[in-house]
């Protein structure tokens, strides 16, 4: 048979492209090298106790809100379970022994900003008006037909996030408050890009979420809209050869031997893995110079604790810390200086809380004497490398979380090598290509490839997170069925 759609990658972007392309009529195949589908959307439990690999909450899905629009178009809204933070406090933003609530709402968040930081009110106003700004000037976000194309020649792609924000304030606490959820996009002082930190700000301050079902429940739902729409999603099929023949994709091969062919080919995986598996000459050295030389964004190193009975209350908010008002580095010389600590939240959860997250940042370089070795399969010293760090980010969480420790009843942990085994990313990088405003014709890539019948889809297109792979989803969808079409469809939901 010959798939009108073959796609290569379960992740949350494959498999959003999936259940929109079938839907339409389109005969599609999604092939994934795992036993499970999901990528970064993968939950695992742990006695008893269910995680999250990469959504720990998400934006905007409030009624008529932009990313509420994309999961109507994508099937997922209805099939749900949400469950929103707390208005008051959505975030905690803790900078030594200061702490600084925010909650949700544009203009809630305003007030309590200036509340803070009475003397800032002007600096305040200016970052606000800033962020609508940038969000309503992306056609995609902003889902009005008049708005201008935004493209890699935007001032907000060319300008950088911390220096923007040091113009609008010289406070160095509310500096590092505007700057504090960076964990979700990896942000760096001198590199990230204006339009990604308040696409993704300014999202959350409009409304964040929690899925009860977690990321295995959402792409569950996008896999059995696929099937029931005739699709096709092979699980232990791993692509080991890409054939092309007079620039197009003629077929894939697996590694169990078997061509599969399509008249189209879409890749949810990181574009440097692809372009391993495509023959030397399919494309022009410079653009595969391009791909191969981007900078990938820094990983995560998680500690996954499950607690005793009836011990920590849940806590309907994210707490962000930093041992000093520097949050944007990610090169401290002692590790760790900050992480993200939540509360987990899924079908289990009641007045208390049965599971704890902590997440701090973790360079590839740390854990890449053990690059090759495989899952279960490092080593007593690979071991003991994760005992000492998960030891040292409890540590931290303490100073917080007083008594932590006495409240655990086990604890597991990941590093980058758990992220780029279970979730295919590119030496665990947890947001894919690095956004540098001070080069973005070259950090930004396209769906459309240099190969005919072939797109690329996922987070390292344009925008991290969920609402950004959902719009590089709807992108790469827009090329097969028509911008103008699927434009007008996203705007009925």
């Amino acid at each position: 048979m010959v798939y009108d759609v073959v796609i290569i990658g379960s992740g949350l972007s494959g498999l959003q492209c999936a259940n929109l392309l079938s839907r339409e009529g389109k005969s599609v195949c999604v092939v994934e090298k795992n036993d499970r589908i999901g990528g970064m959307m993968q939950s695992f439990a742990r006695d008893g106790v269910v995680f999250n690999t990469g959504l720990n909450y998400t934006e905007s899905l409030g009624e008529g809100e932009v990313l509420d629009k994309y999961f109507k178009l994508f099937g997922l809204k209805g099939n749900i379970t949400l469950k929103q933070l707390d208005m008051n406090q959505a975030e905690l933003i803790s900078i030594g022994d200061k702490e600084f609530a925010l909650p949700q709402g544009v203009e809630n968040y305003k007030e309590a900003l200036k509340q803070n930081f009475p003397s800032e009110a002007d600096g305040i106003d200016k970052y606000m008006d800033m962020l609508h700004k940038v969000c309503h000037s992306f056609p995609l976000y902003n889902l009005h037909p008049d708005t201008q194309d935004f493209t890699a020649e935007s001032p907000y792609v060319a300008q950088s996030a911390s220096a923007f924000i040091n113009s609008v304030t010289s406070n160095k606490d509310l500096q590092a408050v505007l700057g504090g959820i960076n964990i979700l996009y990896a942000g760096q002082q001198d590199v990230t890009a204006l339009y990604t930190h308040a696409l993704i700000n300014y999202s959350f301050i409009k409304s964040s979420w929690r899925i009860k079902e977690g990321g295995s429940g959402i792409a569950n739902v996008l896999a059995n809209g696929i099937k029931a729409n005739g699709g096709v999603i092979r699980r232990n099929a791993e692509v080991v050869n890409i054939s092309v023949d007079k620039g197009q994709i003629s077929e894939i091969h697996l590694k169990d031997g078997e061509h599969i062919r399509g008249l189209n080919y879409i890749s949810s995986m990181h574009p440097k893995s692809l372009l391993s598996l495509m023959p030397q000459d399919a494309l022009k050295k410079a653009y595969k110079k391009r791909i191969l030389t981007q900078e990938d964004s820094i990983g995560m190193f998680s500690v996954y604790i499950t607690l005793k009975k009836n011990r920590v209350k849940y806590q309907n908010y994210n707490h962000h810390y930093f041992s000093s008002n520097d949050v944007w580095t990610t090169n401290h010389g002692q590790w760790p200086q900050n992480c993200l600590m939540y509360t987990v939240y899924n079908h289990r959860t009641t007045e208390y809380a049965n599971g704890i997250c902590i997440i701090a940042y973790m360079k590839f370089s740390e854990v890449s004497q053990w690059a090759d070795t495989t899952i279960e399969n490092r080593g007593d010293d690979y071991l003991a490398f994760k005992q000492e760090k998960a030891e040292q980010l409890i540590n931290l969480a303490e100073r917080k979380i007083p008594g932590l420790r006495s409240d655990i009843q086990s604890y597991y942990t990941s590093t980058p090598l758990t992220y780029r085994d279970y979730t295919g990313s590119f030496n665990g990088s947890a947001y894919g290509v690095v956004k540098d405003y001070k080069n973005p014709l070259y950090s930004i890539i396209t769906p459309q490839t240099r190969i005919k019948n072939l797109l690329f889809t996922g987070q390292n297109l344009n925008m991290h997170g969920i609402l950004g792979v959902s719009i590089s989803s709807f992108l790469t969808c827009a090329h097969l069925l028509g911008d103008k079409y699927l434009y007008k469809e996203l705007l009925k939901k």
